[in-house]
């Protein structure tokens, strides 16, 4: 056989495998819904080899590259993976006109492909010790079967979900404190840039919920108390700070400190009548610049970390139960999941937290949007507001983000 008859052959059984790699994979997503030979309904799966689901057999011109499809085609069928329909109008086998699965293992396995069904077998045994701690996985598992993408993760990616996982429980017993996040994912994996490549993973652990808005990776490490860099907490108001061994007034127009070290607070009678939290570094600038003498104002750095939740219940602690809390942010869902954490920490203290500056329709005509809200984002926006009784900002909430740098910046009444 010469080279070109080899290149000849080599196209006829490519189309052959091509068709069978195509059943299989009807195969697969029939398994997800019940016996790997039937769909729902209990039809068998097969393949036509028609212009409408797989023209290229009816594409094959030379008489001889077409036999050599039939013959792949045949040995498929002696291994008892398949059975051919023929045309009978064409002559002795000369024209298939479907492929049919009798067995989907052993077309799998004339094929030396691993089936999707035993691919979500293996992960399922694999995720068995961590569903009921979270139940993410079964979701995971389903899709997969689907043989759809999870955050990213193909199925049988079971790696990036129990990497997720080993971070999830080395953060856990930690508390308040920051962790060094390339650190840790040396430590843990051998590779320091580990943590943030399964990101996505750790997001949907962490949401408890894959279909979920996705969070931003920045905003997930700060929850989680992951960071680059430890965060410095920046404090405007008439109140004295026991740092460590010492203790400092946060004099204007703002004082900066480590979490970690701040020991407990002292507000001066007669001030700290409220408190404002501050999403944007430049809002909290411009808030520390025109503070007024009863208030209070703290840079959350975006998503608040452990440590800055710690040192925010301190201030809470030092307020006197009549002072007002209050939380400005963007009008986004990034924006809405940071003022939820805050009112978490308010509400262990037995405190309630409002927004200023959140309602969409208080923002000024002609400022700035950046994007539009996504309808996954308003629906998660609007669960946030009723979990918290923010009801004025989820009747006020449109179709736009607003940007915190973009309004105005004004105080709370």
């Amino acid at each position: 056989m010469t080279e070109d008859d080899d290149k000849k052959a080599g196209h006829g059984a490519a189309l052959a495998r091509k068709a069978l790699e195509r059943l299989l994979a009807r195969a697969e997503n029939a398994a997800s819904k019940g016996p790997a030979q039937t769909d729902r309904a209990g039809r068998s799966v097969t393949l036509p080899l028609s212009e409408k689901s797989f023209p290229e057999y009816l594409r094959l011109h030379r008489h001889a590259d077409k036999a050599v499809c039939n013959v792949n085609l045949q040995l498929a069928e002696r291994d008892g993976a398949i059975s051919i329909e023929w045309d009978s109008r064409a002559g002795e086998r000369a024209h298939v006109q479907r492929i049919v699965l009798c067995d989907g293992a052993r077309l799998a396995e004339h094929l030396g492909i691993e089936p999707r069904w035993d691919v979500v077998a293996q992960a399922e045994r694999q995720f068995e010790l961590h569903v009921t701690e979270h139940p993410v996985l079964t979701h995971v598992l389903e899709a997969w079967r689907k043989g759809n993408l999870v955050r990213g993760t193909r199925p049988g990616d079971v790696a990036s979900w129990l990497d997720a996982i080993r971070v999830m429980e080395s953060c856990a017993p930690r508390g308040g404190d920051d962790i060094a996040i390339r650190r840790l994912s040396a430590s843990l994996f051998r590779d320091s840039k580990r943590i943030e490549a399964v990101w996505p993973a750790l997001d949907a652990l962490v949401q408890g919920d894959a279909t979920m808005v996705q969070s931003e990776m920045e905003d997930l490490f700060s929850e989680l108390g992951l960071v680059k860099f430890p965060p410095t907490l920046l404090v405007a108001g008439n109140a004295a700070v026991m740092y460590g061994n010492e203790t400092v007034r946060a004099s204007r127009p703002y004082v900066g400190f480590a979490p970690s070290v701040l020991r407990s607070v002292q507000i001066d009678p007669g001030f700290g009548q409220r408190l404002l939290t501050v999403e944007n570094l430049t809002t909290f600038h411009e808030m520390a610049g025109q503070r007024p003498d009863d208030a209070i104002v703290i840079y959350t750095g975006g998503m608040p970390s452990p440590s800055w939740k710690r040192a925010y219940a301190v201030f809470l602690k030092a307020l006197a139960p009549t002072a007002t809390l209050h939380h400005w942010g963007d009008i986004d869902l990034g924006g809405f999941r940071i003022a939820s954490h805050i009112a978490k920490c308010c509400e262990q203290e037995g405190r309630s937290l409002r927004l200023h500056g959140m309602r969409a329709d208080a923002v000024l005509p002609g400022t700035v949007t950046q994007r539009e809200l996504a309808p996954s984002a308003r629906r998660e926006i609007l669960r946030v507001c009723e979990r918290w009784g923010w009801g004025e900002e989820a009747a006020a909430l449109g179709a736009l983000a607003v940007e915190q740098e973009a309004m105005e910046p004004c105080w709370p009444e």
